[in-house]
């Protein structure tokens, strides 16, 4: 699957001694549109099971406890990997309502962000916001929908079959505009469209490669799907 890991989130992978890594999911429903023209909203949330259910902050983005259920992750080695899904609960039928007004939700982004607690910024010393593996999604089906629960089933962007997914979520360079709240970036002049270094703000453009979200630190905004130019 497309991931973005670093080398600290390895080496901590390959520990004997686990600590707590918890799921981190966004429903990315902002590139759907309704009957009436207006777009879908980001939905950011994960698995929260202790009493408080408190929210969790990560890269300045709140995670709010909801009930969700991800199966069938694990990496294939032979062929294409398994068709991951995401149980979410339908409380209030808020779910069903979202199925109704964007056809499904077919062809919504999916963001799975593993995370180990100790990189949490709640008074670790190891608080690291930079220390995830990213992997992309794309709803390909609605498998199960009730009073109680909805069940979607997820596809790699390359694996999609017959999921109502537009070009602008498959491609291989970032959606956003530079700046927009999606980019989320808000710093200095860093480069100009080609990636090449420049101080001066008239020049400062994104390339919308990778490559320009790294020059800015702020990969984890990038709105593209790395894995789409390696096919063929």
């Amino acid at each position: 699957m497309p991931q973005l890991i670093s080398n600290q989130f390895k080496l901590d992978l390959a520990k004997l001694e686990q600590n707590a890594l918890i799921e981190l999911f966004e429903v990315d429903l902002r590139g759907l549109k309704d009957n009436d023209g207006m777009n879908g909203e980001l939905y950011r949330f994960y698995a929260g099971t202790n009493e408080k259910s408190q929210s969790i902050v990560w890269q300045g983005k709140t995670f709010e406890p909801f009930a969700v259920k991800a199966d069938g992750f694990e990496m294939s080695g032979n062929g294409p990997s398994n068709r991951p899904t995401l149980t979410l609960g339908n409380i209030n039928g808020f779910i069903t309502a979202l199925c109704n007004r964007f056809d499904q939700c077919l062809g919504g982004i999916v963001r799975r962000r593993l995370v180990y607690m100790h990189y949490l910024a709640n008074g670790n010393k190891k608080a690291d916001p930079t220390q995830e593996a990213l992997s992309y999604f794309v709803i390909e089906q609605l498998s199960s929908l009730n009073r109680d629960i909805a069940q979607f089933t997820l596809a790699l962007p390359s694996e999609t079959d017959n999921a109502l997914i537009g070009a602008r979520m498959i491609t291989s360079t970032c959606s956003w505009l530079y700046r927009s709240v999606e980019c989320g970036y808000t710093g200095g002049a860093v480069a100009d469209e080609k990636d090449q270094p420049t101080t001066d703000p008239q020049k400062d453009k994104c390339s919308g490669l990778l490559t320009g979200c790294k020059l800015r630190n702020n990969t984890h905004n990038y709105g593209g799907f790395v894995s789409v130019d390696k096919l063929g």
